[in-house]
């Protein structure tokens, strides 16, 4: 994957233990002038479940400006609950 046109990092705390978050913009991989991003929990890159290309598959959404994309992602980093998933 090329260089994100955008990235953002932070943490959070879900049960008294703070997780990192990362979110990166990259152009649409079908649509030109659309924007993804891709996001890693707890430096875990996740998987897109319904991959927007093959070969695209931890990037999500489909925005119009690189911004939105990243509000969006950050968005979900923020709210993503994966904790149980960290301390198994």
């Amino acid at each position: 994957m090329d260089k994100p046109i955008l990235e953002k990092d932070g943490t959070k705390s879900e049960c008294g233990i703070n997780v990192t978050w990362y979110v990166a913009v990259h152009p649409h991989p079908l649509l030109n002038g659309k924007y993804s991003y891709a996001i890693a929990i707890h430096n875990v890159l996740e998987r897109n479940p319904f991959p927007i290309a093959d070969f695209d598959s931890c990037l999500f959404g489909c925005y119009d400006t690189a911004h939105q994309a990243l509000d969006a992602g950050v968005k979900e980093a923020q709210i993503n609950p994966m904790i149980a998933d960290i301390i198994k």
